[in-house]
């Protein structure tokens, strides 16, 4: 048996999540296919928030400690996210990125004990993540770049490879932007 399928563990996490996630809570799911659920989302129609409890560690306690960020993530998008079903899929994928940055900061600045379990789980990302290609002239790169900035700044780890010079400018055109998402109210 699976340490997510004993009741005391996940009723221990769903109590969590109803703290952090406030009035009106949302129903937790746990998901440990990475195809239906890579590590967690949050679903604002069905009032679902779903987490895969096998994404990031390698024994039961790793694995439940990293549930429980991921569970506190998706509590922000809960807490300060506002649905737009007008966006388009690539505007809201961007959207959803820069607002990652946003409702983990808020997240902390609402409870203290959060931080140590979102930096563990920045850096799990961050060291999953391929290194970037200074040769690529994919676009896309600069999106990963973002990405990994994220996460390398809240780790405190270095961001792996580097950008093309064409996109590291793409990138320094961007980045006032992206700042200004990140620490929007």
């Amino acid at each position: 048996m699976k340490w997510y399928e004993w009741r005391t563990h996940t009723n221990r996490l769903r109590a969590w999540s109803r703290a952090v996630q406030g009035a009106n809570p949302y129903r937790v799911e746990f998901e440990p296919n990475k195809d239906k659920c890579p590590s967690g989302y949050t679903d604002f129609t069905h009032r679902l928030s779903k987490v895969n409890p096998e994404a990031f560690g390698k024994t039961p306690a790793e694995q439940f400690a990293f549930t429980k960020a991921i569970l506190t993530h998706e509590a922000g998008h809960k807490r300060f996210t506002t649905l737009n079903k007008d966006m388009s899929p690539v505007v809201a994928q961007v959207s959803n990125i820069l607002e990652d940055e946003r409702i983990e900061r808020l997240m902390e600045a609402e409870f203290v004990g959060v931080r140590a379990g979102l930096r563990r789980l920045n850096a799990e990302c961050l060291d999953k993540t391929p290194a970037l290609d200074p040769e690529s002239e994919n676009t896309a790169d600069v999106l990963n770049y973002i990405l990994q900035l994220r996460w390398s700044a809240r780790a405190d780890m270095s961001i792996k490879g580097s950008l093309s010079i064409e996109n590291d400018a793409l990138l320094q055109e961007c980045l006032p932007l992206v700042e200004g998402c990140w620490s929007a109210p």
